[in-house]
């Protein structure tokens, strides 16, 4: 803790801040806004006790540190997501990660397609393509409410928009559609947008 030390106290406010702006406009949204609300409440707790009612000890240390390890979290939970997404072993196998899961999809293979896109996505929550995938997988399961949560998440990270008007028509499908029909979906290949595939009658 560095309790009267102005300028390392606003460098970390700042890293703080930065990292969560990048989460906010990133499409992370609950991560960046928490991040953002932590830090700016504890930030002017520790101002006004600090300015205001000239505290010390206990009554400073408390918002400050708390400023203090809420920045240090949020700029290291990025640097981890980061790397992860682009360094990790499941980030450099990503192609071959994903045609694994398409393919496991198109045999009906569904819990190992399942599983490959659940990995892609815990490895890059970032990856819209993976989440319209795990969605689609999600659909032919019958979960409706984990497909749509799949393919919200696509919504908020899809920055360039290119799954935007197939994600708003399945999530469309899925709240007019009877809970128990599970309508199918193909998954795309990377860098293409999925196209609908007809359920194939058992």
């Amino acid at each position: 803790m560095f309790p009267d030390a102005f300028l390392p106290n606003l460098a970390l406010f700042l890293l703080g801040q930065a990292a969560a702006w990048f989460y906010l406009r990133t499409g992370r949204f609950w991560i960046g806004a928490l991040a953002t609300a932590a830090l700016w409440v504890l930030a002017d707790w520790a101002i006004v006790a600090r300015f205001v009612f000239a505290a010390d000890g206990t009554d400073l240390l408390v918002p400050l540190g708390g400023m203090q390890v809420v920045a240090i979290a949020v700029v290291a939970l990025l640097a981890v997501a980061l790397w992860r997404r682009r360094w990790s072993k499941t980030a450099k196998a990503r192609s071959v990660r994903f045609a694994e899961g398409v393919f496991a999809y198109l045999r009906e293979d569904l819990p190992v397609a399942r599983s490959v896109f659940r990995g892609l996505v815990a490895c890059n929550p970032w990856d819209a393509a993976a989440w319209v995938a795990l969605g689609n997988v999600e659909r032919r399961l019958a979960r409706p409410g984990k497909a749509a949560a799949c393919y919200r998440r696509a919504l908020g990270v899809d920055r360039a928009r290119e799954y935007h008007n197939f994600v708003k028509q399945q999530l469309h499908r899925i709240a007019h559609e009877p809970a128990a029909t599970a309508h199918s979906t193909a998954v795309s290949a990377p860098g293409s947008p999925p196209t609908p595939l007809r359920s194939r009658q058992a």
